[in-house]
């Protein structure tokens, strides 16, 4: 039987003071944002997006290695980097060691349209921060660096 006090204090329980769920929630409602835009405006989704900005930040690379930078389930990453080869905006070749694996490149089409969306996302990031000074905006930065490197630690406490 439960405490009728514990039920008590699960009836106030305020979602909204749980730093995760803001964090999960403010990410949700960017990346429709974003979804929204990038689909209407590019053709593209938000994880085929995400693909394309990590395999211009990293180079050439695998779908692991995109998924470990991009923090993304590599069957999603898979799944997008099918699409965007379809449409020519990838290249796969064989990995020299792995035979497994595919080394993913963007093709000059994958770089235009990265350009594209990389102007469009520094404007809705400028955006997204209209009415915040320099200074806010800077902190938040500096507390998100901390939060994420507070956030890996405790992630890798869980694979043990």
């Amino acid at each position: 039987m439960t405490n009728p006090k514990d039920a008590l204090d699960a009836s106030h329980f305020d979602l909204n003071r749980i730093a995760g769920y803001r964090l999960s929630a403010l990410s949700n409602r960017l990346t429709l944002w974003s979804a929204r835009v990038y689909r209407r405006e590019f053709g593209v989704s938000s994880l085929e997006w995400r693909v394309l900005a990590s395999l211009a930040a990293l180079g050439p690379a695998t779908a692991r290695d995109v998924a470990e930078f991009a923090v993304l389930d590599k069957s999603n990453v898979s799944r997008a980097v099918h699409r965007l080869t379809h449409r020519g905006c990838i290249e796969q070749s064989g990995h020299p060691v792995d035979g497994r694996s595919r080394i993913l490149t963007l093709t000059e089409e994958g770089r235009i349209l990265h350009g594209k969306i990389s102007a469009h996302s520094r404007q809705r990031d400028k955006d997204l921060f209209r009415g915040f000074t320099e200074s806010e905006r800077e902190s938040f930065a500096a507390f998100l660096t901390r939060l994420d490197e507070r956030a890996r630690l405790l992630l890798r406490a869980t694979e043990k």
